[in-house]
């Protein structure tokens, strides 16, 4: 995005608003200007510091929480963890996150809705989740300036469908649907099983991301479990080639 301040043209910083404070607690944390231990300020406090909504500050700490420098103990707080023992702990961050973090790009054609019992993507689904549960389809277009560059599609068992707040497609421009289903579900995600291919576009998929029948696309499918090894959540992400790329990044967790 471009400014026009005094009359000189500026660009703007495109990272979302979540990332850029993710990046400021995490310095923080690794320079020990919040001690191992510490309580990390309260919600309010870092909304009044930073001016952003709840929903954003909850999305740069869940990033803390994901990389293992802060964990969260409900009815207390969040509290910095002793980083030191991680550093040959490695995890590894693609499209997915890629996606989520990217140009600040807004969210369109949010659709969600119960499949229909005894079809044939029903009956995957539930294989795929390990869930007898009737199963619910979230899906959404996200675009930049260029146009649409990632179509997602995940299923939840309904237990935890029912579970996602009901602005669900709003909070989407500053969080995860995994986050939301973590939170509002009683459940998280310990590991997570993943499978990139290549695929062309069918009819559907063509129009949402503007692409002709045929086009080759990303794809990335992931399968979410918890401690218990129970599934949560099956995903899919289908990019456009020429808009976002599959970059996989690895970094030990708390450095």
């Amino acid at each position: 995005m471009i400014a026009i301040l005094g009359g000189e043209t500026t660009l703007r910083d495109p990272t979302p608003a979540y990332y850029r404070i993710f990046q400021m607690l995490r310095s923080r944390v690794l320079s020990g200007a919040y001690a191992i231990g510490s309580q990390l300020p309260t919600e309010g406090e870092l909304i009044s510091e930073f001016g952003v909504s709840r929903h954003t500050i909850r999305a740069a700490v869940q990033q803390l929480v994901t990389q293992g420098l802060v964990r969260r103990q409900a009815g207390k707080g969040t509290f910095v963890l002793d980083f030191s023992n991680t550093g040959q702990q490695w995890a590894a961050q693609s499209l997915d996150d890629m996606v989520n973090r990217s140009v600040g790009g807004e969210v369109q054609s949010l659709e969600n809705h119960i499949l229909v019992t005894g079809s044939d993507e029903e009956a995957t689904m539930r294989q795929r989740l390990s869930t007898t549960d009737r199963v619910v389809c979230f899906s959404w277009v996200r675009a930049g300036p260029e146009g649409p560059y990632a179509f997602s599609v995940v299923h939840l068992p309904k237990a935890f469908a029912d579970r996602v707040p009901r602005d669900w497609a709003q909070r989407l421009r500053t969080t995860r649907l995994l986050h939301l289903v973590e939170q509002y579900a009683g459940v998280e995600a310990y590991r997570v099983r993943q499978l990139s291919t290549a695929r062309t576009a069918d009819a559907g998929t063509a129009e949402r991301l503007a692409v002709s029948i045929g086009s080759p696309l990303l794809s990335m499918e992931r399968t979410y479990f918890d401690r218990a090894g129970t599934a949560i959540e099956y995903s899919q992400i289908l990019g456009r080639p020429d808009r976002c790329q599959q970059a996989v990044e690895l970094f030990r967790v708390g450095r």
